[in-house]
């Protein structure tokens, strides 16, 4: 007999189900077929456990399975199973017909992909961690570009069925070349989910031509509008995968707000003011045309790097065109950058964001993105000049004003 393979999830299958579900289950996993063992011997040993009714999993077999992840009992009722203390260890409870019990424990126990380089991207993982996936990740330092070789190289050795990139990563001023990377996850067999929350409406952004199976977005960055609403772009792949998909949902529920929309209608009541402003702020970008916009966000984030560099502080974000959200900054050694931000929003009235995790003492971000001009960008870092001349940093006086406003005025172009 042939020995598991270490990186094959462990189907443990206690009663008959038909060869065919067995061979789906085989395609994936590594599976036992075992109904005469002690199961509180053996449960330890597995990721999965298919049941009919003739098992009892009880709470004492619970405490003792540390890896399981889903119970799956094919046919109808769950009162075999100790459903509460299932859900106090975070294992999923799927019953459904035995035609879909191998979708459930498919997706239950799916292999994920989460590409981190910064805070956003360390929340897929959170995320993915939170529903039951088992997640692999592919970590950079932060502030590191994700290279499209190591994604693929990724997904080939853990056989993820789904990779999720960050677009714009917020945290760093990084911005990934997503089309890259989504071709090299598709090549190596995997689904591509991308945060675009503050890249949408700020940088290039091709989901039908690059090939992205998810995008989702927010409506309170790039696009001009208050906190609240949020954007899905779904492709017919994803939207199959997503079908077979028994983990809990209600108000986040593609089906059901699909059906509402093809009815003209929302299944619940929407946040009609938000749809409203956002409405608004759509007619603005397109009147000043997407292109445009584009080349004004690379405008922006040049001016801002320009004028960082004449203080003589060094960037934390990549010095590139494509880095047209956020620019990061490092403070000088013995500058600490909560009191900057602090006195910015205090002395000033100007609102920039902190840093994250160990970089809160060291690093300030300037956003430039959405209804935003030169003047936004210069005001902010004259306040910054004039802060750390306060504290004694040696810093010629307007220097970076004068900069910025001569990058604005070279011509931009974003790379794609």
């Amino acid at each position: 007999m042939s020995r598991p393979d270490p990186e094959r999830l462990r189907v443990l299958v206690r009663e008959p189900i038909s060869a065919a579900g067995l061979d789906l289950l085989r395609a994936r996993f590594d599976v036992v077929e075992d109904g005469d063992s002690e199961l509180e011997s053996i449960i330890d040993g597995f990721d999965a456990v298919v049941i009919r009714s003739g098992t009892t999993i009880g709470e004492r077999a619970i405490e003792r399975a540390t890896r399981l992840k889903v119970i799956a009992r094919a046919g109808v009722g769950i009162d075999n199973v100790d459903v509460d203390a299932a859900t106090r260890r975070g294992i999923v409870v799927a019953n459904a017909p035995e035609s879909t019990v191998v979708s459930a424990a498919e997706h239950t126990i799916a292999l994920l992909l989460a590409v981190a380089t910064g805070e956003f991207g360390e929340r897929w993982v959170a995320l993915a961690t939170a529903y039951g996936a088992d997640v692999h990740e592919l970590r950079y330092a932060w502030g590191e570009t994700p290279r499209a070789g190591d994604v693929r190289q990724r997904v080939e050795e853990t056989s993820a069925e789904v990779a999720f990139l960050v677009h714009s990563e917020t945290s760093t001023g990084v911005v990934a070349d997503v089309q890259a990377l989504a071709q090299a996850a598709h090549e190596a067999g995997a689904l591509v989910v991308v945060d675009a929350v503050s890249s949408l409406g700020a940088v290039p952004l091709e989901t039908d031509a690059w090939g992205l199976d998810v995008v989702v977005a927010g409506s309170q960055k790039a696009l001009m509008t208050p906190p609240g609403l949020s954007l899905a772009v779904v492709s017919p792949a994803a939207w199959e995968r997503a079908g077979r998909s028994t983990n809990p949902r209600f108000y986040f529920d593609w089906a059901r707000m699909k059906t509402s929309l093809d009815s003209g209608t929302t299944p619940f009541t929407p946040a009609v003011s938000l749809v409203a402003s956002l409405d608004a702020a759509l007619e603005l970008l397109l009147e000043e045309g997407l292109e445009a916009a584009f080349a004004r966000h690379a405008a922006l984030g040049r001016a801002c790097r320009a004028g960082a560099k004449a203080m003589g502080l060094e960037l934390f974000s990549p010095d590139e065109d494509r880095s047209a959200v956020v620019t990061a900054i490092l403070t000088p050694p013995d500058v600490d950058a909560r009191e900057l931000v602090l006195s910015l929003r205090d002395r000033f009235g100007i609102t920039v964001a902190g840093g994250h995790g160990d970089l809160a003492a060291r690093l300030f971000r300037i956003g430039h993105i959405g209804y935003y001009d030169v003047f936004d960008v210069t005001t902010a870092l004259a306040a910054v000049e004039f802060l750390l001349a306060e504290k004694g940093v040696g810093i010629e006086r307007g220097v970076a004003v004068a900069r910025a406003l001569e990058a604005y005025r070279e011509t931009a172009h974003v790379a794609t």
